[in-house]
């Protein structure tokens, strides 16, 4: 690994951790408590990474497709596409997760903020917000009005951050939204 690609590396987790560390949430032993949460909390196992947002998870003996709220990942065929969906693999890729849904969406999916667990039960982490911290996602104002401010506000200070430490998707130049891209295709 060149000398240049490792500093690079090592800026990126440096930023990461320092957003862990800001923007944490607090440690719980239980499924997450969510203050204005919108419905009850799901135990689901997530299956298979479809791309970036778009998840398939099992519930007893059913399959749903279920899409992060609020946020929209590149596609696949986009720059940072494949880097995405290698996140969110990363974040919950055969784990067993919480869902709060939030409706369904035009093609069916169920859309739903994720929570997992990091490490041995220690702490409840909002996938679709760290998929903005980390740089993967952008915050799709239109489709999080139905949120609690709070949350809004969250998603949004986390995506300035994201942008202004030119982490992820961030450190290209003029990163085109995937709602841009899909209209080019």
């Amino acid at each position: 690994m060149e000398f240049g690609a490792i500093v690079l590396f090592a800026g990126v987790a440096g930023a990461v951790i320092f957003a862990l560390l800001r923007f944490g949430g607090e440690p719980a032993r239980t499924a997450p408590s969510i203050v204005g949460a919108t419905s009850e909390l799901q135990r689901v196992k997530v299956r298979h990474v479809i791309d970036g947002d778009t998840v398939i998870v099992a519930k007893s003996w059913s399959e749903y497709s279920v899409r992060l709220d609020s946020i929209d990942c590149p596609e696949d065929g986009q720059h940072w596409g494949n880097i995405a969906k290698a996140g969110l693999i990363k974040l919950i890729g055969g784990r067993h997760v919480h869902i709060e849904t939030h409706g369904t969406d035009i093609h069916g999916r169920m859309l739903a903020t994720v929570y997992v667990q990091h490490g041995h039960g220690a702490e409840w982490i909002n996938v679709n917000e760290r998929m903005v911290m980390l740089g993967h996602a952008w915050v799709s104002r239109k489709h999080c009005q139905h949120l609690p401010q709070p949350r809004q506000h969250q998603l949004n200070r986390l995506e300035r951050w994201a942008k202004s430490k030119r982490v992820g998707l961030w450190n290209s130049n003029s990163p085109i939204p995937p709602w841009r891209w899909r209209r080019q295709e």
